[in-house]
């Protein structure tokens, strides 16, 4: 996805929290005996500040734990500044020293373990790849064209795609625990179970990776409908399964984008679940998660001060969540599921009402707990 402040535009990665269940209802003294008191309903709240000038934005976010994770902070092109990373314990948010340059902005991460955790950059027109083994951070590989997104299924099992909008494509890289190989010079976006089984999308079609070589299939039926104003595409996908693939497509309208339609894989076929009018004013993203009860939480950043969405899709129906500051004070940009459970994590930065160049905050959100 890109983020565009004052003018300015610059990769970014997003993050988000999903609503659960209701948290444990609590019992307190009533008339001389014991009441249980209404389950509270999860939001989305802030956990997390740092006030760091033009350049605050937490891009990118990943749970290792279910009180262990990791955000990134630092916006490359507010300014020639550095980003930092920040570990989770339980409530508290701490920065680690980081190897990140001078103008690097963090646009995906991924884990295996607590002590096998992954970074994606992009910085200039090249990109790099650094992982955490536990006690530091290092450069694990440097590419020389940008990054789009990334997937890590497992520690030996680690995934890099290009970007769909750019002409210079990175393609896809695997890495194996020994070496990196290109697999494709032009696919975008992804989403990897294993080393044979991944998949990818570019325009209107997705690909599969069996292993060996790509499969693809066109789904340009089931996105919205080419006006010749619009230029429908694909903008993301993750598979949960082998059988259970989802893929979100936008219909960039002109001048106000959308809508966004979820596309689901059976194992067999393809077919549209939902569709919304979410969408407008905002920037198409390749951040999908999990939100640990069968459905997906979305984050749509705003563009140019128009108001930014937090989807959720349950039961065939987009939902926006409520965030703190108002839809046009917040974007969220990165988001990721807690490990065995509904809560969720999400980074991005807060702003004057409808002014995202203006008043900026980098801030990591929290949905239940």
């Amino acid at each position: 996805m890109v983020r565009r402040i004052a003018g300015i535009t610059a990769g970014a990665a997003g993050l988000i929290t999903l609503a659960g269940a209701g948290l444990a209802g609590t019992v307190v003294a009533g008339a001389g005996s014991a009441q249980a008191m209404p389950a509270k309903a999860a939001t989305w709240h802030i956990v997390k500040q740092v006030h760091s000038g033009a350049s605050g934005d937490f891009t990118a976010v990943v749970a290792t734990g279910k009180s262990a994770g990791w955000a990134f902070n630092g916006n490359s092109l507010a300014g020639p500044v550095r980003p930092t990373a920040w570990k989770r314990s339980g409530s508290s948010w701490t920065r680690v020293s980081f190897p990140g340059k001078r103008g690097e902005e963090i646009v995906a991460a991924g884990a295996a373990s607590r002590s096998n955790v992954w970074a994606f950059t992009n910085v200039g027109t090249g990109s790099r790849v650094l992982r955490w083994n536990g006690h530091a951070w290092s450069v694990a590989k440097t590419f020389g064209q940008p990054i789009g997104g990334a997937s890590v299924a497992g520690g030996k099992d680690v995934w890099v795609f290009g970007q769909p909008e750019i002409n210079q494509h990175l393609g896809v890289w695997h890495y194996n625990g020994h070496r990196w190989s290109r697999l494709s010079t032009s696919l975008a976006g992804g989403s990897a179970l294993s080393a044979t089984s991944a998949w990818a999308f570019k325009g209107t079609s997705v690909y599969h990776y069996n292993g060996r070589s790509w499969a693809r299939t066109g789904v340009a039926r089931l996105l919205p409908k080419s006006n010749g104003l619009n230029n429908p595409v694909l903008t993301g996908i993750y598979a949960q399964s082998a059988r259970n693939v989802y893929a979100i497509g936008n219909g960039q309208a002109e001048d106000e984008g959308g809508p966004t339609v979820v596309l689901h894989y059976n194992g067999q076929r393809w077919s549209k679940v939902a569709q919304g009018s979410f969408g407008e004013g905002t920037q198409p993203s390749q951040q999908i998660s999990p939100d640990g009860h069968g459905g997906l939480w979305l984050p749509m950043p705003g563009f140019g001060g128009q108001p930014s969405y937090v989807v959720h899709y349950s039961g065939g129906k987009l939902t926006p969540a409520a965030l703190p500051h108002g839809a046009q004070g917040i974007d969220v940009e990165s988001i990721a599921n807690v490990p065995g459970t509904t809560q969720m994590l999400g980074g991005g930065f807060t702003h004057k009402s409808k002014n995202p160049g203006l008043g900026i905050v980098a801030v990591i959100l929290q949905y239940g707990g």
